[in-house]
């Protein structure tokens, strides 16, 4: 993908989120309930629930709802963002290797471990948004700056091989969307149900096809 992100943005950057409501002090815990929101629509998807039934998944009643997290589609980006903003911080951190090809396999184990914690999930946004973006501007807004934000991270890493005696000319932009696309292929396969054994050995495979392109295939390795 050609399009260009402000590294200073998160994973992916949320300009659905509703606007703070005052008023009385909340009853409930915020973050708890939108965490049971996020697994209802994880299952469901935006479409496959109503918002009463997002309401009953937090345990509240639907004008409490409305109230401190608004409509269906501020609800959804509101947890895509929540979900969006672990991510970057989980994947930034395992990129932080020195070594190129200890980095990537981090990161893709890190998220194949988040893709499969509770069952085959996949990725939330990955896993969720597609279906909708035809139809819902949200959906569709959410999952372009997933996308963009997935390549942008993978490219900020790889920019720092260039500093590297002996690199060789590279399109780091096309091979951050490789990687990027890697990334969205083991969230499809997590919720279809492949194993994190299935899903490492790919992984692993894209790693090694990276590092051969950048003329790194003897660089060290890890020895699991």
């Amino acid at each position: 993908m050609t399009h260009k992100i402000d590294e200073s943005k998160h994973f992916m950057q949320n300009r659905t989120k509703p606007n703070a409501r005052g008023g009385r002090p909340r009853k409930f815990d915020e973050a708890e309930a939108l965490g049971k929101m996020q697994r209802q629509l994880w299952s469901t998807g935006l479409s496959g629930v109503s918002l009463d039934g997002i309401a009953r998944s937090a345990g509240l009643n639907r004008p409490s709802l409305a109230a401190a997290f608004g409509d269906k589609d501020a609800i959804y980006a509101k947890a895509a963002s929540e979900y969006a903003a672990m991510m970057d911080a989980r994947l930034s951190q395992a990129l932080e290797a020195d070594d190129l090809r200890l980095a990537l396999k981090a990161a893709f184990d890190t998220a194949i471990d988040i893709y499969t914690a509770d069952g085959a999930d996949g990725c939330f946004v990955i896993c969720t948004a597609p279906a909708e973006a035809h139809t819902n501007p949200v959906c569709q807004t959410i999952l372009e700056q997933s996308l963009e934000a997935i390549d942008a991270l993978f490219l900020k890493r790889l920019e720092k091989e260039r500093l590297l005696p002996g690199a060789m000319p590279v399109d780091l932009a096309s091979l951050s969307s490789l990687l990027g696309s890697t990334l969205n292929s083991l969230a499809l396969r997590a919720r279809a149900g492949w194993s994190q054994t299935k899903l490492k050995a790919l992984s692993d495979g894209a790693v090694d096809q990276v590092m051969t392109i950048l003329g790194g295939s003897s660089s060290s390795r890890d020895p699991g």
